[in-house]
This record gives structure tokens, sequence and C-alpha cells, in this order.
């Protein structure tokens, strides 16, 4: 018991002396249990009209507080040039843009993010800016030209908003993540091209998990990489195949309190692992049936905690159930 007693003593020590340095504390520890995937519903399907898509390049969830903190699920409707609202039963609500250059309109939209406030962060690719407009579509703003100097884009894809209202833009053909403030003021630049920890070959998505890390998609470097805000690299797993744990151009993550969920696009799969990164299973195959994809991209995890895939070529949203 003396032992016993003395040990906590020490340990308590250790803790506190690491704390005083600045040391991040350690993450609590939560038991890796295999979750068990449901296929729940197909939304969507081929076509222009309210509640169709076409290449589907992004899905967001979030809950609008508005309204009774109701599910809403946000896609970009990236081949009908325009964002469709609809409610967590995948129902349409709304729709807002439409191809062109000017404010509100888009060209190829890709990422897509909601803040703490509603506030909609769409990544309007060909016109290599990223646009904010408010929880009912209405036009607040847009930051970003075409370039490659600082604060600047070349057709960016993904974009996420940390709980600091801090906004991270994956700007693909820069090979790089830039941070901008909630209105687009630019703050700092985050990796650069290469093959080594910290540096990207066209980052395609970002999700910011409750840790805060940032968790990005490196696309044509076939894995996923786990940074801090500075841009540090913590972890870094994947490599180019077709085996459990391997990519082929994963161009989606979303990240929950367990677990971190890909996109593993040329595979026509989603994998799901460990916040280690150890492979734990894997869904999906190549296919135009429930639960089968053509080229998969974003994916994104309810308020509700279903699990929401933007299958891209298959023109419509797919959603899952995960247990545990």
């Amino acid at each position: 018991m003396k032992n016993f007693i003395l040990l906590s003593v020490l340990c308590v020590a250790i803790t506190t002396s690491c704390f005083a340095m600045g040391a991040i504390p350690p993450e609590a520890t939560v038991e890796v249990v295999v979750p068990t995937v449901t296929f729940v519903r197909i939304v969507g399907s081929s076509g222009s009209g309210d509640g169709q898509f076409l290449y589907p390049r992004n899905v967001s969830a979030g809950s609008y507080t508005g309204s009774s903190g109701m599910d809403r699920i946000f896609v970009s409707d990236t081949g009908n040039n325009r964002i469709q609202v609809l409610n967590g039963d995948g129902q349409f609500l709304f729709k807002f843009g439409g191809w062109g250059n000017m404010d509100g309109q888009f060209s190829s939209p890709a990422g897509i993010a909601v803040d703490a406030h509603q506030t909609i962060f769409v990544v309007d690719k060909e016109n290599s800016r990223v646009q904010r407009f408010s929880g009912y579509g209405t036009f607040l703003g847009s930051f970003g030209v075409f370039g490659a100097d600082l604060g600047k884009l070349v057709e960016p894809l993904g974009v996420a908003v940390d709980n600091m209202g801090k906004v991270y833009v994956a700007d693909s053909g820069n090979n790089r993540l830039e941070k901008f403030d909630e209105t687009g003021t630019y703050l700092d630049q985050l990796g650069g091209f290469g093959y080594g920890s910290g540096s990207f070959n066209v980052p395609s998505d970002i999700a910011i998990g409750p840790d805060r890390y940032l968790y990005v998609a490196d696309t044509k470097n076939d894995r996923i990489q786990k940074l801090n805000e500075y841009g540090m690299s913590m972890l870094t797993f994947g490599a180019s195949g077709g085996d459990d744990g391997d990519f082929h151009s994963p161009a989606g993550v979303a990240v929950d309190d367990r677990y971190i969920y890909v996109s593993d696009t040329g595979n026509n799969r989603v994998q799901i692992f460990d916040k280690n990164g150890k492979f734990l299973m894997k869904f999906g195959s190549t296919g135009i049936n429930a639960g089968e994809f053509n080229n998969p991209t974003g994916i994104s995890i309810s308020p509700s905690g279903l699990l929401l895939v933007a299958d891209t070529n298959n023109h419509r949203i797919q959603e899952f159930k995960i247990s545990f």
C-alpha cells in the first residue's frame, strides 16, 4: 500500500512538472473497439433538380441552433455550381449559388465547412478563393485570389474551421495549407511541396479533431498526416496500394473522439483507423448499389453520429451508422 502511495505521488509530481514546462497533457485513454458500420440511406440522385446532384465533391454536417438544434447537411454540388442544404433526413431545404465569378457564384465548389455561428465557408476551386455565407446562404464576403504568394490560392480543395475561428484551407495547387482568421485575414502557411513529414503533394481535405489537431488527406502522397496548428507533423500513416491501410489518392478525411475515417477514393472504399493510425476496418467496393462507391471524396460526421460520404461519380450522398 505504501509503495502504491509513493508511486502515485511520484506520478503526480512528474505530471505537474511536465505541465509547468508547457508540455501538452497526454490524451485520455480511450479503449479501441473495432466499429460496426450499417448502411442507413442514399440521399439524392443524378440531375439538376432540387435534391439532385452532379458530381458532389464534399459534404459537411452541422446542427442549426436557430431551428431547435436540428441537423443540417451542406453539400458542394460541384457539377451544378451550387450549394444545397438538406435537413438531417436528407430532404431538400434550399440552395444558393450558380455558375460564375461574381459574389455568391461558383466555378467548381469543393470543400465546405460550417463554424459554430453557422457561417458557411465554401472553397470556390476554379475561382481560387473561399466564400463566406450566412446559414441561410446570404453572401458575406470572400478571400483569396489566384497566385503563389502568401494569402493567395491555386485551385484549393478543402477547408476546416477550428473552435477559435481559425480557417484552414488546403491550397492544393500550391501544395500547402494556409491559415486565415474568420474574416479572411491571412495568418500563416503550413507545409509546402514534398514527400517528407509536414510536406504535401496535393492536399485535398482537412478535418480538425476534438484534440484540435489537423488531419490532412495528402492525396498524391497516398497518406494521412496529423499536424499541430503550427504545421508540425505529429503522425503520418498510409502508403500507395490496395491492401488494408493503403491508399489510392485519398481525398476525404473526418475525425471524431475515437476514429479517423478516410475516403480511399481510388480504391472506392472507406477505411477506419484508431487515433494512432492503426487500421481497424474498411467498407465499400466499386459499384452503384447501396454501400458501394464510385470515386468517394468528402466525408463528414453528423452531430447525431452518422457518417456521410460524398459518392461523387454516383451523384449522391450515402449515410452510415457507426456503432461500437
